[in-house]
C-alpha cells in the first residue's frame, strides 16, 4: 500500500483557473484522479480533498490550491496535471511498532454517514413483473426496497417530528413536511412548554448545557437541541462502524468521547442523475477525535479499505497518527 500527497502541477496551476474550478468539484476530480492509476478498470484507491493553505506551512507560494491525500493499492504515476509524492503505507514498517489492540490514535476522518431502512415499493406489479423475467422461482416474492438516509437529516427530521407528536401538532402538518415546516410549527405553537423541554434536553446534554447560560431565545434552543440531537446521531454511526472495523472512541474524564465533527456539506451529482432534474449527490461530515485499536485485522481493513459510502468521492479515508 502506498500514501500519497498529490498537487496540481506548479506549472499548470500559474497559468490556469483549474484550482478553482476543481476546488469542491468531487466528481471531476474523482475523474482526473483515475489518471494517477492507468489501466485500472475497478478503483482500488482512497483520497481526501484538503486545502493547501490549511495544510502546508504558511508561504507565499501557497495560495489555496486544492491538495489530494490517496492511498491506494499500486503507486500513483505523476502525469503533466499532477506532482506526486509517495511513501510505503504499511504500519508494521518504517522501523515503527506494528499494530497492536490497546494503541490510541488522533484521528480524521471525511464520511458519508446514512441509515438504511427498508420501505415500500412505489409500483410493485412492476418490480413483480421485472423480477418474474430475471428469477420465475422468485415472481410473487414482494420485497422491500432499500433506501438510504443522510443520517444528519434523518437525526434532524426525526427529533422534530418527535416534539410535535409530543405536543400533538401533527394535525397541522402539511402533508409533506420538510423540516422547516416543523420549525415553524413548534416556534408558533410550543410555547412555554416547548421552552421548558428544550431546557431540559440542553441541561441534561453536558456538551450544551452551557448554552443555557446565554439569553436565548426559542429558536436558538431549538437549533441548539438539533445540533444536540446530530451529534448523537453522528456518534452512534461512528461507533458502530467501529464495532465493525476494530475500534472504539476514546473518552475524557467526564466520560464523554473524544470526537467532534464539523463540516456538514452536500454534494450534487448532476452527471449522475438518472434522468433531467433528478436530485444526485452525498453528504459528508468531518470528524476528528481519538480513538484505540480493539482488533488489529479489522482496523487494517479500515484504513486500507475506507469507512462508509461515497469512497470514489473522496470519503472514507481514515487518516491517523499515534497519540504521544
Amino acid at each position: 500500500m502506498y500514501f500519497s500527497r498529490v498537487k496540481i502541477q506548479p506549472n499548470i496551476l500559474k497559468s490556469s483557473q483549474l484550482s478553482r474550478v476543481l476546488e469542491g468539484n468531487v466528481y471531476g476530480s474523482h475523474r482526473l484522479l483515475w489518471d494517477l492509476f492507468p489501466g485500472q478498470d475497478q478503483r482500488t484507491f482512497l483520497y481526501r480533498e484538503e486545502i493547501a493553505r490549511e495544510q502546508l506551512s504558511a508561504s507565499p507560494a501557497v495560495r489555496g490550491e486544492p491538495i489530494y491525500y490517496v492511498v491506494s493499492q499500486s503507486k500513483p504515476v505523476e502525469t503533466a496535471l499532477f506532482k506526486v509524492e509517495s511513501k510505503d503505507y504499511l504500519p508494521e514498517q518504517n522501523g515503527k511498532r506494528p499494530l497492536a489492540i490497546g494503541q490510541h490514535f488522533t484521528f480524521e476522518l471525511r464520511a458519508n454517514p446514512v441509515v438504511t431502512c427498508k420501505v415500500d415499493r412505489d409500483d410493485p406489479e412492476e418490480f413483480l413483473k421485472k423480477r418474474a423475467m430475471r428469477s420465475p422461482n422468485n415472481k410473487t416474492n414482494l420485497t422491500r426496497k432499500r433506501v438510504h438516509h443522510d443520517v444528519v437529516m434523518d437525526a434532524q427530521l426525526q427529533f422534530l417530528s418527535s416534539l410535535v407528536k409530543g405536543f400533538q401538532l401533527d394535525s397541522l402538518l402539511s402533508a409533506k413536511p420538510n423540516k422547516g415546516d416543523y420549525k415553524k410549527l413548534l416556534l408558533a405553537n410550543g410555547g412555554e412548554p416547548l421552552n421548558q423541554r428544550l431546557t431540559k434536553l440542553l441541561a441534561n446534554d453536558p456538551r450544551y448545557a452551557e448554552c443555557l447560560w446565554q439569553t436565548a431565545s426559542l429558536s436558538d434552543k431549538l437549533e441548539w437541541a438539533i445540533k444536540a440531537h446530530i451529534d448523537i446521531a453522528l456518534e452512534s454511526w461512528l461507533k458502530k462502524q467501529g464495532e465493525r472495523l476494530g475500534f472504539e472512541l476514546l473518552v475524557d474524564d467526564d466520560d464523554l468521547s473524544k470526537l467532534q465533527n464539523s463540516g456538514y456539506l452536500w454534494h450534487g451529482l448532476p452527471a449522475k442523475a438518472k434522468h433531467k432534474g433528478d436530485k444526485s449527490g452525498f453528504s459528508s461530515v468531518d470528524f476528528t477525535g481519538e480513538l484505540q485499536i480493539t482488533d488489529t485485522v479489522k482496523f487494517e481493513q479500515a484504513l486500507f479499505q475506507g469507512i462508509g459510502r461515497s469512497k470514489a468521492f473522496g470519503c472514507g479515508l481514515l487518516m491517523v497518527r499515534r497519540c504521544v
